[in-house]
């Protein structure tokens, strides 16, 4: 038996070893986009295979399949995230078999919906767009937001510029359209050789009239490249054609010392007492301030980790804040990240006494300048103790004196000669979504990103959400993870990699351009909402495409029908005038014998 035909007499066998395979390796908890994109097309080959027979048992057996590699690859992290470990494996199974339910569901929409077309351009850009939808969906609806589902984060190639200008709804587009490209070549090849029913110009297209033939065939009116065949060779050369950006413009961010840039300190405070290698503690406020006090010397931001100290009672958060203050040097900020247990009710209604709630302050030597607190809770985790925000994001204008080496007119305009520099925040799980700074009025120069995980995995997880939200604002995002085993770094504007793992303070410079474009970026102005209505756009011009096609083909073979019907009743004209001769020449020679 031939290695391509396998898939069709034992499709079951397959589909279902393939799939749970690729699976261990694609939704892991930083999906990638190849693995993925091979993923899908095997189960969209496995989707246009089991629905035509309604095998049910099938589809049902694959979900269950990959919902166990996915609660595999995701089980040393889930163990310890909630009080028991039962109850964290029995959430993340429930969770693995509902993304799994999902995608197939996608994959049966695009498979139903294909079919009420009749052209191969509506077919094959309706399912990017239906996947696209789905993911961007789920992301609105689901507490976790893009956390656990079949979106890639990592290893995009030439696609990461699309990050600024469609955002994730863009990346899933171009999975899909892979998907459907591989998935396009795979079944040719299974099916072999006009395997979609076209037929090939090499027929010969003579014509018959009473059983007598042309001498001469008729040339062929279609193209010996079959419409699918065509379709899959454009639109693998607008993908290919949709990556040369991402070669072309330099994300490598300027040198700090470049007349153009502001240089800028940025430090994560995350004291690490131990002794002979072992810790002693979780750090104190004390040990904090004094590690911020270290830091300022290199840097005019530093910020500590998400619920660095807890204040429980009433007016101790104020006295710390008033203890911190005089110990800030003038132009430098400390990012707070705390608990607090609110002790009176808000003017707006938000917060009620007894509350719990995680925030961030920048604190300076003028005070609290900027506040913010968490919006997207870890379910169970903490929505069962803590209250959520309704709050966006805002920006707070850090002016920037100038440094020893100029000279305040040469560094900025006067009459303050500094430079502004926008600054907004947000808190771990907040990152997960892509509306996190929409309602922002500028694009910020620097974000604030305070986090606690729970484990290496998690911890990397949320480092590639916090950096795909940084390209999208087309910005730079300081990550400080105070968890165990947790990463921390700068990403955005060509940063791409973590500082380092687990505690541990450090100080870096950065480069911010100057003068800064405060414009917003293509998604941080139109948001998800019309990167999905792009995509449909997308489907509606293949479907015209498709349309358009039709229409052409109906024309030739107008055309074609035509010829062949003149050219028939020329054929038969010759005859009759021969057969009409013949018997004349039959008449005159029956005479002259008479």
């Amino acid at each position: 038996m031939a290695l391509e035909s396998l898939p069709i007499s034992h499709p079951s066998r397959v589909y279902l070893s393939i799939g749970p395979v690729l699976a261990l390796g694609a939704l892991i908890p930083t999906p990638s986009l190849p693995p993925l994109i091979l993923l899908l097309a095997v189960l969209r080959l496995q989707a246009s295979t089991v629905i035509p027979r309604r095998d049910w048992k099938a589809v049902t057996a694959q979900v269950a399949l990959v919902s166990l590699a996915t609660s595999a690859v995701h089980a040393a992290a889930s163990l310890h995230a909630l009080s028991t470990p039962s109850t964290s494996l029995l959430v993340l199974a429930v969770l693995s078999v509902i993304t799994s339910s999902i995608a197939a569901g996608s994959l049966a929409v695009g498979y139903y919906t294909e079919r009420a077309e009749q052209t191969q351009w509506a077919r094959a850009a309706l399912f990017p767009a239906t996947w696209a939808t789905t993911w961007a969906a789920v992301e609105h609806l689901s507490p976790i937001g893009q956390l656990a589902t079949w979106s890639p984060v990592v290893n995009l190639g030439g696609y990461s510029w699309l990050r600024p200008v469609g955002g994730q709804v863009a990346i899933n587009w171009v999975v899909a359209a892979w998907a459907v490209i591989i998935a396009d070549v795979a079944g040719a090849w299974m099916m072999g050789p006009n395997s979609d029913g076209e037929v090939g110009a090499g027929d010969g297209g003579s014509l018959v009239n009473g059983g007598t033939l042309l001498d001469h065939p008729m040339p062929p009116a279609r193209s010996a490249v079959s419409p699918r065949t065509h379709r899959t060779l454009v639109m693998a050369g607008f993908l290919l054609a949709l990556a040369v950006p991402s070669y072309v413009i330099s994300e490598r961010p300027p040198p700090v010392s470049a007349a153009d840039v502001t240089p800028l300190g940025v430090a994560c405070a995350m004291p690490y007492s131990q002794r002979n290698g072992e810790a002693t503690g979780s750090p104190s406020l004390k040990d904090y301030v004094a590690e911020s006090r270290t830091l300022q010397s290199q840097a005019k931001v530093i910020l500590w980790p998400e619920s660095a100290v807890h204040f429980n009672q009433p007016g101790e958060r104020k006295d710390a804040f008033e203890k911190i203050r005089p110990q800030i040097a003038n132009g430098t900020y400390y990012g707070i990240g705390f608990e607090e247990v609110v002790h009176s009710d808000s003017a707006d209604g938000v917060w009620k006494v007894g509350m719990r709630r995680n925030g961030l302050v920048l604190l300076g030597w003028e005070g609290v300048v900027y506040e913010y607190y968490k919006r997207h809770l870890v379910p169970i985790a903490e929505s069962f103790s803590m209250t959520p925000s309704n709050e966006k994001p805002s920006l707070f204008t850090m002016q920037l004196s100038h440094p020893k080496s100029w000279t305040a007119p040469k560094w900025a305009p006067g009459p303050n000669f500094t430079r502004p520099i926008d600054i907004t925040a947000s808190i771990c799980l907040d990152f997960t979504t892509a509306s996190s700074f929409s309602e922002l009025i500028s694009r910020p120069a620097l974000i604030l990103a305070p986090a606690r995980t729970w484990h290496p995995s998690i911890g990397l997880a949320m480092w590639e959400q916090a950096k795909a939200r940084a390209e999208e604002a087309g910005s730079m995002v300081l990550w400080c993870d105070g968890g165990a085993g947790g990463v921390s770094g700068i990403a955005g504007r060509g940063m791409h990699a973590f500082r380092q793992v687990g505690p541990g303070s450090w100080a870096q410079t950065v480069s911010v351009p100057w003068p800064f474009d405060q414009r917003r970026t293509v998604f941080s102005t139109s948001g998800t909402l019309i990167s999905l209505v792009g995509v449909w756009a997308i489907a509606g011009v293949g479907w015209m495409a498709g349309s358009a096609a039709g229409r052409v083909d109906d024309r030739e073979g107008s055309a074609g029908r035509t010829l062949a019907t003149l050219t028939g009743t020329a054929h038969r004209a010759v005859e009759f005038v021969r057969s009409f001769g013949h018997r004349e020449r039959r008449g005159e020679e029956q005479r002259l014998l008479d």
